[in-house]
């Protein structure tokens, strides 16, 4: 697992970025219900207390303790993909591993192994595609030069499926569906994107649409009820809600919003609410009716369910509840972060997901559950400082590396809870992955399940 390996140096990968970017969040003030970063000072401080609402549901009860389910070595273990059929392991390339394997959820042995070295002469990285269709695994495969090619194997036997090179100027996203989305950027002054139904397909393009040059980006994408949204990649994450900037329709690639590209934009139930840089937020149909107009502007909106938060920027801070159907303001709380502290949202939140967890990490750790519907939430000072990274479990648990970098103590929390839940759990691992609810743990070839 070399690629999320908890190290300051290492490269983040679009698969691994959210676990590894404590350096650009050192400030950052996280909304979260998947992870975040942040590192805090020497000195901790006190945070004042909004009264919780009584109405709130209660979080999830976290676990009193990991255990650890089973351990296995796996030499030359790189990536870890987690698919229904078992844990996928890639060969890590740079310490000469040519091997992808599955193995069995509940014990780690062996289901099959096939040597993949052959398809990947010339690469020198693998990075794993979050997004998978079922039955199949989705790998990048990297050069010195950020040359990037696409391999899908059958995770029924490891068996190639497909390849996909990445030509220049051109970028390449692989939805859920398995379907294939090309960014062409050679003409000068707009860009075109195309949809095929699948890597062995990829050269029928279904359609094509051609935008302004500002939708110029090394992008991802999310399909979801007949809905297309176009991201930025190389922000937080696998998916970042608040970082999408265009919105078409699957079946045919046309915009649901006819007049260009956004800067954030969100969905909250039907609703898509957005705005472009410098602009008022809007609220549009899924037709591409204008519903409202805000006076906010800078921020984030973020969608929870059928409720819309919108973080404000500047130097007055505020979370703010919003009427998704009307724009109207629905409640304002003051956050007292700063303007230097920047809300990171990693992927599409949802009830679902768990709490909506508020995390401060300066100048000590403080942790909160914001209630979307009347924006109550507790902040409780933890007292912990130094924190490299922060990490959710099953049951709203947050797992934190303190201390030394390169041997961490571990110290889980409750969130909005006073004190600390236990500490030193995963000392004897030194790097961490979330492969849906399930908690991997790995040093070396040493791979561990996390129950």
């Amino acid at each position: 697992m070399k690629a999320v390996t908890h190290s300051p140096n290492a490269a983040a990968s679009p698969a691994s970025r959210w676990r590894l970017r404590g350096a650009a969040a050192l400030m950052g003030a996280v909304l979260m219900t998947t992870s975040c970063w942040g590192t805090g000072s020497e000195t901790p401080s006190s945070a004042p207390t909004i009264p919780s609402s009584p109405e709130s549901s209660p979080p999830p009860t976290p676990p009193a303790r990991l255990t650890t389910a089973w351990e296995v070595t796996v030499t030359g273990s790189g990536p870890l993909i987690g698919a229904h059929e078992g844990l996928v392991v890639a060969p890590d390339l740079a310490t000469g591993g040519s091997k992808l394997r599955m193995l069995n959820w509940a014990d780690g042995s062996e289901v099959w192994s096939v040597d993949i070295s052959g398809d990947l002469t010339g690469f020198e990285r693998l990075e794993k595609v979050s997004d998978m269709v079922s039955g199949q695994v989705a790998l990048w495969a990297k050069t010195s030069q950020q040359r990037r090619s696409l391999f899908v194997y059958s995770t029924a036997d490891g068996s190639l499926i497909g390849r996909l090179d990445e030509k220049p100027e051109h970028y390449l996203a692989m939805a859920a569906s398995g379907a294939i989305y090309e960014m062409d950027t050679s003409n000068e002054g707009s860009v075109r994107i195309s949809r095929a139904p699948s890597v062995k397909e990829a050269h029928t393009k279904q359609w094509s649409i051609d935008l302004p040059e500002e939708a110029r980006e090394w992008f991802w994408v999310r399909e979801h009820d007949g809905v297309t949204d176009f991201c930025v990649d190389g922000q937080a994450g696998p998916v970042h809600e608040y970082a999408c900037y265009l919105s078409v329709h699957t079946d045919d690639g046309s915009p649901v919003v006819k007049d260009g590209v956004w800067h954030r934009s969100a969905w909250v139930g039907n609703v898509l609410v957005g705005h472009k840089e410098n602009g008022p937020l809007k609220g549009f149909d899924q037709h591409g009716k204008e519903l409202w107009t805000s006076e906010l502007q800078d921020g984030y909106p973020l969608g929870w369910g059928d409720d819309l938060v919108y973080v404000t920027e500047g130097m007055h801070r505020s979370f703010v509840g919003l009427d998704p159907a009307t724009g109207k303001e629905l409640w304002r709380r003051d956050w007292d972060g700063g303007p230097w502290l920047t809300p990171v949202f990693d992927r599409t939140p949802s009830p679902q997901d768990g709490p909506l967890s508020v995390f401060v990490p300066s100048p000590s750790i403080r942790t909160g559950v914001l209630d979307p519907k009347t924006g109550q939430v507790d902040l409780v000072d933890h007292q912990i400082t130094k924190a490299h990274d922060v990490i959710p479990t099953f049951g709203g648990a947050l797992l934190i590396p303190t201390g030394d970098y390169y041997a961490p103590t571990w110290i889980a929390l409750d969130p909005g809870k006073p004190g600390t839940l236990w500490d030193d759990v995963l000392k004897n691992y030194d790097t961490y992955a979330t492969l849906g609810d399930r908690l991997m743990a790995s040093k070396g070839d040493r791979i561990a399940l996390l129950a």
